[in-house]
This record gives C-alpha cells, sequence and structure tokens, in this order.
C-alpha cells in the first residue's frame, strides 16, 4: 500500500464569508493501493463528516502523491494516518 497526501476542502455555514474559518481545509495521509482508492476513502470520510450537522458542507477534495513539492517542508509522518476501508474516529482525524 502506499500512502497519500489527501487534502478536502470544507465551507462552514455558520460563518461569514470575511471570516478566517469560512472555508477550511483538512489534510490527512491515507495508505491505500491507488490514488482513486484514497482520494474515494477520503471523500467517503469527508461526506461524512459534513452530513453529521448543518455548520460545514463538504466541498472538494484533491490526492497528492508525499513527494509532491507543495508538501516538501511536511513529515508525511506528521499527518494523521488512515488506512483504506478503516473507520477512524474524529479524534484520529483531527477535525
Amino acid at each position: 500500500m502506499n500512502r497519500w497526501v489527501y487534502v478536502g476542502w470544507f465551507r462552514n455555514l455558520l460563518a461569514e464569508p470575511d471570516d478566517q474559518d469560512y472555508e477550511w481545509v483538512a489534510v490527512l495521509s491515507i495508505a491505500a493501493e491507488s490514488a482513486e482508492r484514497a482520494k474515494s476513502w477520503g471523500d467517503h470520510l469527508a461526506k461524512k463528516r459534513a452530513s453529521r450537522g448543518d455548520e460545514d458542507r463538504f466541498l472538494w477534495s484533491e490526492i497528492h502523491l508525499p513527494s509532491d513539492p507543495m508538501y516538501e517542508r511536511t513529515s508525511i509522518q506528521e499527518l494523521p494516518l488512515v488506512l483504506d476501508g478503516v473507520e477512524p474516529g474524529d479524534s484520529a482525524i483531527g477535525w
């Protein structure tokens, strides 16, 4: 299994558009066989998170390799790790 960097964007529907928390991002590492599986599982978790209340809406997501220059200053070991198909608790993801 490879590790992928999953980035999911959310909008806080209770915040004003000029509030720094109006849009927020969740970044985590997903261990999966492919980028498609990692993105699919991350989207599942993000949509599940957004469906639990009226506060946040899932907007979109991206999947990256850990070697992507955008993440060169971030160690993948510092990100929450999620295994494809395993439902982690909210505290494990950090949202």
